[in-house]
């Protein structure tokens, strides 16, 4: 059975109406502004508001119950968007299960599956027309062999939720599903499944259905922190070309991608921005970007990756993307990261430049850490039990970047590098040359003429000697700053409160 923990409503009967005690409880309505930061888009606290009523439940049956129940009031009326917020707590465990359909979707050496079970009937919860706010949040230790649903519904979370390898792909059954919904936090969760096509799979694609789609008309998403593991399809973003609901505004942040075979997302219209991912084994392509769609794609980690970034299966409407301080820096990379590309792209991000610059603010604010930082740490912090942890830079040995972005950057392959080169930031140990004696800075090699690399991107730059100016940057393209000798400096764009384009950009100074 299910449990309310509210102490007085716990005494009541589960199989019926959970009422509460509580006569007055100052409801906040589905209009009022939802202020959690998220790191992204959303804006939610999900159930975690004044006159919220606790349950846990074992089952997703048991779940599906509590909702029903809090569309009605006290007295029996369904109230539209719900009567009071709701805050679940999963405690069941499948395992069993989980394993079982992972044994039996298992190919062998013909590319067989034991007992294909496309056809099973999908398990899930529905989350329907329900915008008073709601949290379903799995206990540490639980597990779910049933999917989310969230249709139509507003302020939601979903958090610590280890869902995997659910039967009936060919019943749209997704781990979680986000349909027309509006302030939604998909946060520190598990989704997995087998990343392999059993002989004979409907449609030769259909063993597992998605990890997480967004769909329809869904606006504010963040999906932050989560595991994705050991799935072929990973997620929509728009269910087809004609899916694309005025445009998504989605953002993906410190989530790990390990042996995943596609859809990272799978980008139709709209804007996203993915920053500070780990992409850990892609085998067929990534972040497809179609439909004119936008990503700013910042501060990630690549590496096993086939096709990372790309626009694929589509012929006519390629979207864009905007690359910045990403671990790739260039095509001569790939080989360091093991980034391979197959034929069949429209446009494949093979170059590594910007094909047009994000054209939207960010309205959040958000402090990327360097790249290096999300592949030795974020395995630490991103899935479940990890009670809400957050990678920051003091965790990476000091502030790596920070932005709060309200114009786009411009792209690093229509800089001029006249147009930065020895200009320094506005700051307050740093002004213009023509203000503050900074060197005019000329060449045209890696770094300034009688300047020497101090750093790489995301290093530390240590002054022991010249005159205390460091050049950020490459190529002729810099900005610089003043460092007391026997200081240093951040080698990163947050230090330098510019990005001049260098591709990348390094630190030197004048030994």
């Amino acid at each position: 059975m299910f449990n309310n923990q509210n102490s007085c409503a716990a005494k009541r009967s589960a199989a019926v109406h959970v009422k509460s005690l509580v006569a007055a409880m100052g409801l906040v309505a589905s209009g009022s502004v939802f202020a959690a930061a998220t790191g992204g888009f959303s804006t939610t606290d999900g159930g975690n508001l004044s006159g919220a009523r606790s349950f846990s439940a074992s089952t997703y049956e048991q779940i599906n119950t509590i909702i029903a129940n809090a569309k009605l009031d006290d007295a029996g009326k369904k109230v539209t968007g719900g009567a009071y917020p709701l805050i679940i707590t999963y405690t069941g465990n499948e395992d069993t299960l989980i394993n079982q359909v992972i044994r039996d979707h298992t190919v062998d050496a013909s590319g067989n599956c034991p007992k294909a079970r496309w056809n099973d009937a999908y398990r899930y919860v529905e989350i329907k027309e329900f915008t008073k706010g709601i949290t379903i949040q799995g206990a540490n230790g639980s597990s779910a062999n049933f999917g989310i649903v969230i249709n139509k519904s507003e302020n939601v979370i979903v958090r610590n939720m280890k869902i995997g390898a659910l039967a009936g792909a060919n019943n749209d059954a997704d781990m979680i599903r986000i349909d027309s919904g509006v302030n939604v936090w998909i946060d520190h969760n598990e989704l997995f499944a087998v990343n392999n096509e059993c002989k004979g799979s409907p449609d030769g694609d259909l063993t597992f259905e998605s990890a997480l789609d967004i769909k329809k008309a869904s606006q504010n998403i963040t999906v932050s922190y989560n595991l994705i593991r050991d799935s072929k399809k990973v997620g929509l973003d728009g269910s087809s070309s004609s899916d694309i609901a005025g445009g998504r505004k989605i953002t993906f942040h410190h989530n790990i991608y390990r042996n995943v075979n596609a859809r990272l997302p799978l980008q139709r219209g709209g804007w996203t921005h993915m920053y500070n991912n780990l992409y850990d084994g892609i085998t067929d392509s990534g972040i497809n970007v179609r439909q004119g769609g936008y990503a700013l794609i910042e501060s990630n980690w690549f590496q096993n990756a086939k096709n990372p970034i790309t626009c694929r299966y589509d012929s006519s409407n390629c979207g864009f993307w905007d690359l910045r301080n990403n671990n790739v820096r260039n095509p001569g990379d790939f080989a360091a990261y093991n980034i391979t590309w197959s034929s069949g792209g429209t446009i494949d991000a093979t170059n590594w430049t910007t094909t047009q610059p994000f054209p939207i603010s960010i309205p959040y604010s958000y402090s990327p850490v360097t790249p290096q930082c999300v592949k030795d740490r974020l395995a630490q912090y991103a899935g479940v039990g990890k009670n809400g942890a957050q990678l920051t830079s003091s965790v990476c040995g000091g502030t790596t970047s920070s932005a709060a972005s309200s114009t786009p950057a411009v792209s690093s392959s229509s800089r001029s590098s006249s147009s930065v080169a020895s200009v320094a930031p506005s700051s307050s140990s740093a002004a213009t040359s023509s203000a503050s004696g900074a060197p005019v800075l000329s060449g045209t090699g890696d770094y300034p003429s009688g300047f020497s690399k101090c750093a790489d991107l995301g290093g530390t730059c240590s002054v022991t000697s010249g005159d205390g100016w460091v050049a950020f940057g490459r190529k002729g393209s810099w900005v610089t700053k003043k460092v007391t000798v026997g200081g240093s400096i951040a080698c990163t764009v947050a230090a330098f409160g510019s990005d001049p384009g260098g591709n990348p950009n390094k630190c030197s100074y004048k030994k």
